[in-house]
């Protein structure tokens, strides 16, 4: 070669730019402290007003994410799980383990409206549009008890044969149910209330969270052992079983970047990328231990999650059990994880 072009081809080289290290896919964004007890279960974004709700022991916390501050309560509920959202009056409807009741509050100045008396170990909370149908899930109950929002009286209880844990409806008239005890998912007709299928989590035991594509009609299905499995939403049928993380007690699915998610008390989220035939573990987000429930905004792609400093940690008792924690007091905070750029 020339020596002249030599000299430009390695001076080339030597300005070329360095190749960008690989970026995490979320990174923490904020950390907004939550006063009072160490204590909570579901988190869910409220799709009409954008707030999201946080079960916090007594009360149910009201989040303005944009703001990321607490912006109201929902309290006296001894014992709060779940919340759902009525959006012919806008009324956010929360459950009371401890009172056995479903209680209706008013949207503008959360005041109480009404309560319904529910089964034992309120739970889960969702709404179906297809019955225009609240339900509520009783773990020691072994059911679901369905509410009509209009009338704020309660249908007959659905029998499930053993714990429910997570549920969701898929707009269409069905309702899948994850049977923690049972190891399947049970599907409920939501307009005449009655099971119509019973599908085995082959993959994975201890079935806790649900996340479902409408669009691709997949159930993701994440449990304690440490795996997910992927269901055909039509047959039942396991499309796959990925590798998660431990403890997990709540999934979610993004529709806008399509991605799945669970959340592991372990201290990470598995992400899961829905868009291939066969979805695939994508990546696995290091959180804090204890964060086992999470909700994510479709608009943003942030992910919220609850959990405290842990004291102590107290092994599962079963394989496939959940390890439990003792937690630090005052230190509960949410926390949110960002799509990185």
């Amino acid at each position: 070669m020339n020596p002249t072009l030599a000299k430009l081809a390695a001076l080339a080289l030597m300005l070329a730019p360095l190749p960008a290290a690989a970026q995490p896919l979320y990174h923490l964004a904020a950390v907004l402290p939550l006063s009072g007890a160490t204590k909570w279960d579901y988190l869910k974004l409220d799709k009409t007003t954008g707030q999201l709700f946080i079960s916090h022991g007594d009360e149910e916390l009201v989040v303005n994410p944009a703001t990321r501050q607490v912006v109201g309560r929902l309290a006296g509920l001894d014992g709060s799980h779940g919340v759902a959202f009525d959006p012919a009056t806008g009324n956010v409807w929360a459950d009371s383990a401890g009172k056995s009741v479903a209680i209706a509050f008013a949207p503008q100045t959360l005041a109480p409206l009404a309560s319904v008396p529910v089964l034992d170990d309120a739970d889960g909370m969702a709404y179906d549009p297809a019955s225009k149908t609240i339900f509520v899930s009783g773990g020691d109950g072994h059911g679901l008890t369905p509410i009509n929002p209009a009338t704020r009286t309660a249908y007959p209880t659905i029998a499930l044969g053993s714990s429910p844990e997570a549920f969701l409806p898929d707009g269409r008239g069905n309702l899948y149910v994850a049977m923690v005890e049972a190891n399947e998912v049970a599907r409920v007709d939501t307009l005449t209330r009655q099971i119509t299928a019973r599908w085995p989590t082959t993959g994975c035991l201890a079935p806790t969270g649900l996340a479902l594509d409408e669009a691709g009609q997949r159930i993701f299905v994440s449990c304690r052992g440490g795996t997910m499995d992927v269901l055909d939403e039509r047959t039942g049928r396991v499309i796959v079983t990925l590798p998660i993380g431990m403890g997990t007690d709540g999934a979610a699915f993004d529709p806008v970047r399509q991605r799945a998610f669970s959340a592991n008390g372990a201290g990470t989220i598995s992400v899961i990328d829905t868009r291939p035939a066969t979805p695939r573990l994508l990546a696995t987000l290091k959180t804090k231990p204890g964060a086992r429930t999470l909700a994510v905004d479709p608009a943003s792609g942030d992910l919220y999650t609850v959990t405290a400093k842990v004291a102590a940690t107290i092994p599962p008792a079963t394989p496939h059990g959940r390890a439990h924690y003792r937690f630090v007091p005052g230190t509960l905070a949410l926390y949110v994880y960002a799509p990185s750029p």
